[in-house]
């Protein structure tokens, strides 16, 4: 009788509510299926701290690189949806990979719900100081003259896609190198091993400051402000050329609403606050917190978007 009144749903409801309003009770845990020093990582770090400090429980960084995000993405949509374990990843697990691998082990959708998106930027395009190319025509011209002799190294999706889409509109052929993680990839930029990489902000500038690599251009439709001087790809001799990067929260999917509500909340605060505003303007990052629905619907045209990109730079694995 009292399930036909719709009381016991009311129950539910009411303590599903009161229990995320309490939540966190015990430690949380980040999974970045990425490497430590990864734009990731270090976009989620200081979350974490932040989030830390607002609630008195402690928030862990948990470092799953590889296959591209999928084992620490397929860990995130295993876990139980009770909020403890979420996600903060990028288009590479949660737009990207559905579309170059034909088994994918997670779902970018269906297994995960929308929580917050955190900052969206663009790569720089780096290339070893010794290599005598500081512009792109220049790195076109070689390319055409010696096909596949350049090598250009990525460790996620929007990296390897820089380069492959780069190679598609520019008309040239490089060798990709694959890395578990980009800060392996800047290392042997930096020691003369690697010619290029299409590498995030984060991971880029400390090599452009300490003159350990040379910025080529950045895959943004316009320049940025942080680094002015360097010009886009496209503005660059090829047209067309854009390709951005983002971050962004997601939890396992079936989490009660009051929780995502709850850590909706708590890391739109701790987006929000003037440390990590700073350190995101330091990287040319710029911020797009929001609703669940909002960043579900962005992921949703960035899964179309990338299938684009995925199906026109040829990168879909066998």
């Amino acid at each position: 009788m009292l399930a036909r009144l719709g009381v016991l749903p009311l129950l539910a409801a009411l303590t599903c509510s009161a229990v995320a309003q309490e939540f966190p009770t015990r430690s949380i845990r980040i999974i970045v299926p990425f490497a430590s020093g990864s734009a990731t990582d270090l976009t989620a770090r200081p979350l974490a701290k932040e989030i830390t400090a607002a609630t008195g429980q402690q928030v862990l960084v948990d470092n799953r690189p590889g296959g591209e995000g999928q084992l620490g993405a397929q860990l995130a949509a295993a876990a139980k949806p009770d909020g403890y374990t979420v996600m903060v990843s990028t288009q590479t697990t949660q737009a990207a990979n559905v579309s170059v691998y034909k088994n994918l082990p997670y779902h970018p959708v269906d297994s995960f719900v929308p929580i917050t998106g955190i900052r969206q930027g663009a790569l720089i395009v780096l290339a070893r100081r010794d290599l005598g190319m500081t512009n792109i025509k220049d790195i076109v011209a070689f390319a055409k003259k010696e096909p596949g002799k350049l090598m250009f190294g990525s460790s996620n999706g929007s990296s390897r896609a820089g380069g492959e889409y780069f190679k598609l509109l520019a008309g040239i052929d490089m060798l990709h190198v694959p890395y578990r993680g980009q800060p392996q990839a800047m290392t042997d930029l930096a020691g003369g091993r690697l010619d290029l990489t299409f590498t995030d902000m984060y991971t880029g500038l400390p090599f452009i400051k300490d003159k350990r690599a040379v910025a080529v251009a950045v895959t943004s439709a316009r320049r940025l402000a942080i680094l002015a001087d360097v010009p886009t790809i496209a503005e660059s001799g090829v047209p067309g050329y854009e390709l951005g990067a983002w971050t962004a929260v997601f939890a396992p999917a079936g989490m009660p609403r009051p929780v995502v509500d709850r850590l909706n909340a708590l890391f739109r605060t701790a987006i929000d606050t003037p440390s990590f505003k700073e350190q995101s303007a330091q990287s040319g990052a710029v911020l797009f917190p929001g609703t669940p629905e909002e960043l579900g619907a962005f992921q949703r045209a960035e899964i179309e978007k990338w299938a684009r990109i995925v199906k026109a730079a040829g990168m879909q694995e066998p």
